[in-house]
């Protein structure tokens, strides 16, 4: 394709300048001077530690045919200058793959808790009534429940050569809704530039990514972006939140504690999930779910707002989500065999998920809960001491270990954490190593105790260092009772 075919007329990028070669080849796309081929279009993006202007020449050398800027340099490669690179990079993406949005529908969710239950329950009502659905977040990259073998550079959106690259290769296999989850950080990015979303989900807005924000309120302008006009056609929020609410005017609202189109009432928490009344429209629908607690009664309402605002019927939809089994690392409770304690896996990583799932547990515990969580490095530090304050707040008993501390030490982080615990309390202990605290919990629970192991839920992997180590919650706990016939 040549470079100005790939970008004259494109809806968006209406102004910007060629120095250089208009007729050149254009064949791969990318971000990252090392990984430029021949015939490579080169973006040169003003990162947060770097300034990809300083690499073009590497961008040439390895073969790119032209770069796209913000200033021309002295570079001899054709560049393209226009005012926002990240923005460009978004529509001429979608461009080279041949907009591969077009055809397919769109549901974004944001917030800071609750993405990925949330889309997890709408794909599998779509399915269920025979809808071929694409998925792209923080578990992985899925077609009809068929998970990808995509490595992405980054965890939940992937950015945008990457997504459209994605969207092409959903389209080309019959997919014809895709569910997302849209980050803060990949709005504030333009990430998904030129999407429309049919349905944008609102979740909640709390105490998360300030090291990249650096206040709350920046993190809220972000999540707001998905319902600017003419990005999202309808909103789906939940007004219990303020965030929600600032955004709600002209949404579908949802809420527990205040007056909204999509309420639920009577609620009753088991081990076994969750049964209330769901109100709309001013009908009662009688609803269940297999997953307890509070925060699973608020992501089936905001998935039940979606999959109506998309022309499902309410009670289909209600009994799709009846059914749904739950998601990976998401409130799930592996085979004890036989143990006379449970553990309850969650990914709980923030202030409002850690209090959200420890909550849950106790509304139906019987025995003492036991946490075991720690708090990811070169993140959000002031959340630490929060997320102790919090696990001994709701826990009889607490194991602070490490999660992922990347290139932070972990007993640094684990004091950290330890400094929100109140004066005085002394029912915790400190183990870096994962494994050796999931065992000392086990070893210590006792007859109805369930052991709440937090922060990390699905993922299979421990980052020490920068490097990613295989680890798994779940695969530890199920090693330790086949080693281990004590526990």
């Amino acid at each position: 394709m040549k470079l100005e075919e790939l970008i004259h007329g494109l809806d968006g990028l209406e102004e910007y300048e060629i120095r250089g070669n208009a007729e050149a080849e254009i064949g791969h796309l990318s971000l990252d001077n090392r990984k430029c081929v021949k015939n490579s279009l080169f973006f040169a993006i003003r990162g947060l530690e770097t300034d990809g202007h300083k690499y073009i020449a590497g961008a040439a050398k390895n073969g790119a045919s032209a770069a796209v800027v913000e200033e021309f340099t002295q570079d001899e490669i054709t560049q393209i200058k226009v005012p926002d690179s990240r923005r460009a990079m978004s529509l001429i993406a979608a461009q080279f793959y041949n907009r591969p949005a077009e055809g397919m529908s769109f549901i974004g969710v944001t917030g800071t808790n609750g993405k990925t239950s949330i889309t997890f329950m709408i794909r599998h009502a779509l399915n269920k009534k025979g809808v071929s659905v694409g998925l792209i977040g923080t578990s992985g990259i899925f077609i009809n429940g068929e998970r990808q073998n995509v490595n992405l550079k980054t965890s939940t959106t992937p950015d945008p050569i990457e997504l459209q690259c994605i969207l092409r290769a959903m389209r080309d296999r019959g997919v014809k809704s895709v569910v997302m989850e849209v980050t803060a950080q990949a709005l504030y990015l333009r990430k998904v530039e030129g999407i429309v979303f049919d349905v944008g989900v609102f979740t909640n807005l709390t105490q998360d990514h300030l090291e990249f924000f650096g206040d709350m309120e920046t993190y809220a302008a972000a999540k707001l972006k998905l319902f600017e006009p003419g990005r999202c056609k309808n909103a789906v929020v939940n007004i219990d939140d303020q965030l929600g609410r600032r955004a709600a005017v002209g949404a579908v609202s949802y809420a527990l504690e205040r007056s909204a189109d999509i309420a639920a009432e009577n609620i009753i928490y088991s081990g076994q999930g969750s049964v209330f009344d769901l109100v709309y429209k001013g009908q009662r629908y009688p609803a269940s779910l297999k997953i307890s607690g509070r925060f699973s009664v608020y992501n089936a309402l905001a998935a039940f707002g979606a999959l109506t605002a998309v022309g499902m019927d309410a009670q289909y939809a209600l009994n799709a989500l009846s059914e749904f089994p739950g998601v990976p690392g998401r409130f799930e409770t592996p085979d004890m065999q036989g143990r006379p304690y449970s553990v309850v896996i969650d990914y709980a990583h923030t202030p409002d998920g850690l209090e959200n799932i420890l909550k849950a547990v106790r509304a139906y515990h019987k025995g003492r809960i036991i946490t075991v969580f720690g708090c990811g490095g070169n993140r959000d530090s002031a959340k630490r001491p929060i997320m102790g304050e919090i696990a001994a707040r709701y826990s009889d008993f607490c194991v602070i270990t490490s999660d992922n501390p990347r290139y932070e030490e972990p007993m640094s982080i684990m004091r950290q954490i330890e400094k929100g615990l109140p004066e005085g309390f002394s029912r915790y202990k400190m183990l870096e190593n994962r494994r050796s605290a999931i065992l000392f919990a086990m070893e210590n629970a006792r007859e109805g105790d369930i052991i709440v192991i937090a922060g990390k839920g699905d993922e299979d992997y421990q980052e020490i260092g920068g490097v990613k180590h295989h680890f798994s919650d779940r695969e530890t706990v199920a090693s330790l009772l086949n080693e281990n016939a004590h526990l």
